[in-house]
């Protein structure tokens, strides 16, 4: 059995990442290794209370930023607090490592670089699982993938369309592949009297609900409710108020955060995923786990998803006419819609399971690995300062990780 120490990238359970994960450190436990987690001190009390629950120890620290410089986010603090806080996160993390004997450590996003320069300097191995595609916001880690690859003892990527993208940047070592997986209450829905279309996830540009709110205004059929359940951006957010006033439609109910989202959806809805871009599309699959008829986009990761369970209906992403179509069809056929969702539960609920997502990530994990000796880079020296003067150590800390990981020119 092993020590796992996971580097997570949020501190709270309001997306795909962070929940698959949380399910596979669980599993992971239940199999008798002994799991530490690592995050950025959110505050967000539901997160911390579901590793209490779980029996896994969770570390959370204080940063101005915990993704790299340039990923997507802002900064909230001085150039010289974010580096200050970079070599803290460096320096409290080889503690964790040495304090719960960590013998492997998981970094849980691309936009994390804390857990792979830590696993070279204890030379201990290092598997980065990544959830993004290097496009639109998370483009900028294609000036990291030298990086990623040279500080990966493994490296996993959501099967489909994702793999496939990383494989080819990286072709001359194999891309292991997961999925991610959500745990589904047995709970029923609760028994509907009307058909709504209902949209689950944080109202953000990404995900799109505008474009839902889009098709609900031509297809002219007020009675029926649309209902986005979800946490918010408050800049789209105010782009969809503002949208919704100035079109003067009614009855688009934004239900805000939930802690059980799925609690609010009935057995008459209809789900719709709009988004931008999915690396896979989780909360679809939610959907056809709850047995709910669903019309997404055709992005990347829901055809990903798509691939593996072999259900669901599709758009062209951005053809808005063609959502208000399929929509409209959904609501005069329902009954039918609805059998055929029924119908397929008992082998996407087979196929879906946390063994099954994780399959090569539990088999690598239990190996033992020998580590490249090219991998690893003694930096120790770059850490550590006796030099007490605070200007010294910022600059000391900004030539390691500005210089060293974000332009690469020491780790090359």
């Amino acid at each position: 059995m092993k020590n796992i120490l996971f580097v997570s990238p949020t501190g709270t359970l309001d997306n795909g990442a962070e929940i698959s994960i949380f399910e596979l450190q669980k599993q992971l436990k239940s199999k008798g290794h002994h799991i530490v987690n690592v995050t950025q001190a959110s505050g967000d009390k539901p997160y911390m209370a579901s590793f209490e629950n779980a029996g896994i120890k969770n570390y959370m620290l204080n940063a101005v930023k915990w993704w790299w410089e340039d990923a997507p986010g802002s900064i909230q603090g001085t150039e010289r607090e974010l580096y200050h806080y970079y070599r803290e996160h460096l320096n409290k993390i080889q503690k964790i490592v040495d304090d719960e004997k960590i013998d492997l450590i998981v970094t849980n996003s691309v936009n994390m670089f804390q857990g792979a320069l830590v696993a070279a300097m204890k030379k201990i191995p290092h598997f980065w699982i990544i959830h993004e595609f290097p496009e639109g916001e998370f483009s900028y880690y294609l000036d990291k993938i030298d990086f990623v690859n040279d500080y990966s003892t493994e490296i996993f990527a959501v099967q489909g369309r994702l793999q496939e993208k990383l494989q080819a940047l990286l072709p001359e070592r194999t891309i292991h592949s997961f999925y991610p997986y959500t745990q589904i209450s047995d709970e029923k829905l609760q028994v509907g009297d009307k058909t709504r279309l209902i949209s689950v996830g944080r109202l953000t540009e990404r995900k799109n609900q505008l474009e839902l709110i889009e098709a609900y205004q031509r297809l002219d059929q007020p009675e029926v409710e649309v209902v986005l359940i979800g946490n918010f951006d408050k800049a789209y957010k105010e782009k969809v108020v503002s949208y919704i006033k100035a079109n003067k439609i009614k009855n688009v109910i934004l239900a805000g955060p939930q802690d059980k989202p799925w609690s609010l959806v009935t057995d008459k809805d209809i789900f719709i995923g709009p988004s931008k871009m999915e690396t896979f599309g989780l909360v679809y699959v939610e959907a056809l786990l709850h047995g709910v008829p669903s019309i997404v986009s055709s992005n990347p990761g829901h055809k990903s998803a798509y691939d593996i369970l072999g259900f669901g209906q599709f758009y062209e992403a951005g053809n808005v006419t063609q959502l208000t179509n399929l929509i409209s069809d959904n609501l005069r056929d329902f009954d039918a819609e609805k059998q055929k969702s029924l119908s397929v539960l008992e082998n996407i609920r087979a196929l879906y399971s946390v063994e099954n997502a994780y399959r090569e990530v539990i088999a690598l994990l239990e190996e033992d690995f020998e580590l490249n000796s090219q991998s690893i880079r003694h930096l120790s020296k770059l850490l550590t300062t006796n030099d007490n003067n605070s200007e010294s150590l910022t600059a000391r800390v900004k030539y390691l990780v500005k210089n060293a990981l974000i332009k690469m020119r020491i780790l090359r």
